[in-house]
């Protein structure tokens, strides 16, 4: 079996760094009438205060709700998913692993992202059997090695039948290795590519 981070692995980043560092801050702006830097500086305020150690830091719900701009939550998650981009080589990555593996999705995106990513590529609905959040299925922050391992348990395999990729030092490979599970680190800032980097190895 195949498990494969979703941000930063197979989609950009884009759509998500757009979602939290730009609509959010500008329709703070437009609610309580400040200037867009202003709003800015109080929006990452708070995600600083809660922190990706916490549960809430994943979920666009409790965020519009703390903001009170949660009647513009649909609009800001359609207008992110213009955003979505595959990379390339996951597509052509999955495709080649699709007739030999199980293949999975492992991510900390909270649903509300993973669905977009979803509908805007068919192809992955249909690619994965299985798709997991640690935020919105199993209430945890981030990717701890508990999320590994209850996985493991739900697919009732061993560790040793998995293998997951991601982006995340922390998060797709340290905490993977922890679990039991072999793990790639897919690094897109030097250029990695899944095609290269996964042959030989799989």
């Amino acid at each position: 079996m195949v498990s494969f981070d979703l941000d930063g692995t197979l989609v950009t980043r884009e759509y998500v760094d757009y979602f939290w560092l730009d609509l959010v801050p500008r329709l703070y702006a437009e609610k309580y009438g400040v200037e867009l830097e202003e709003a800015k500086r109080k929006v990452f305020a708070s995600y600083e205060e809660i922190g990706s150690r916490d549960t809430r830091w994943y979920m666009p719900s409790y965020w519009f709700r703390r903001f009170g701009i949660e009647e513009h939550l649909e609009m800001a998650l359609r207008e992110a998913a213009e955003r979505i981009k595959p990379y390339e080589d996951a597509l052509e990555t999955v495709e080649k692993l699709s007739g030999k593996y199980t293949l999975v999705i492992s991510t900390s995106a909270a649903r509300d992202f993973v669905n977009l990513v979803l509908e805007r590529v068919p192809f992955y609905r249909y690619s994965f059997k299985s798709i997991f959040s640690s935020s919105s299925d199993f209430g945890l922050a981030g990717k701890p090695p508990a999320f590994f391992r209850k996985i493991l348990e739900l697919l009732n395999i061993d560790s040793s039948e998995m293998l997951h990729i991601g982006d995340d030092e922390e998060n797709d490979l340290k905490n993977a290795l922890e679990a039991g599970i072999n793990a790639v680190l897919v690094e897109r800032n030097k250029g990695h590519d899944l095609r290269v980097l996964l042959d030989g190895i799989i």
